[in-house]
């Protein structure tokens, strides 16, 4: 059949059956490395725009920070929280302050307990589990005491119930209520800078 066609239609043929070859090589190899392209390009893109959003998100922590480092020194200084260094120390100094209120109060501080400090935000949640013993009226004045203590106290888990036993003393111990609860303060903790 080829060989029915004049030396100018074979020719045109041949350039065609050519033309077609290279479209088709071109098809395979170019249009999907112009894809690829395409998207890495579009990727670029958003990336570049993430770093100067983040780049003027660092300008703004910079131009911030002298202020964040004087309203962190304030929060140390109005004396709102455990002036402790340590988790140890703050730990004692809120003993300290449960046996004084305790005291001030005359309820019975029965046992205390550490648990274990963690970090919340820029502060150390120190907690104290408190097992306390007295009349109604010294638990009540406790309590205030504690919510309304200059330094941040805060009272969890609070459990109240009558220490009142079986027998003669029943009539004696009718007023006296065990409580158990925790106190919580926070120190200033280490900020996460990088």
């Amino acid at each position: 059949m080829i060989e029915q066609l004049s030396a100018i239609q074979q020719r045109r043929l041949a350039i065609g059956i050519l033309a077609s070859l290279v479209a088709a090589v071109l098809t395979i190899t170019i249009l999907p490395v112009s894809s690829t392209n395409a998207s890495y390009e579009t990727r670029i893109d958003l990336v570049e725009r993430r770093l100067q959003s983040l780049r003027a998100d660092v300008a703004a922590y910079e131009e911030l920070r002298p202020r964040i480092e004087q309203l962190r020194q304030s929060q140390v200084a109005d004396g709102h929280y455990l002036r402790s260094s340590t988790e140890a120390v703050a730990a004692a100094e809120l003993q300290s302050i449960a046996n004084r209120i305790s005291a001030s109060n005359g309820t019975q501080l029965l046992t205390t307990q550490i648990l274990p400090a963690r970090q919340e935000g820029d502060f150390v949640r120190i907690a104290l589990k408190v097992r306390m013993r007295g009349d109604l009226e010294g638990f009540i004045q406790s309590i205030y005491d504690i919510e309304s203590s200059p330094t941040f106290l805060f009272m969890d888990n609070v459990s109240v119930r009558n220490s009142a036993r079986q027998g003669t003393n029943r009539q004696a111990a009718g007023n006296q209520f065990d409580a158990d609860f925790q106190i919580i303060g926070f120190m200033p903790g280490t900020a996460n800078e990088d």
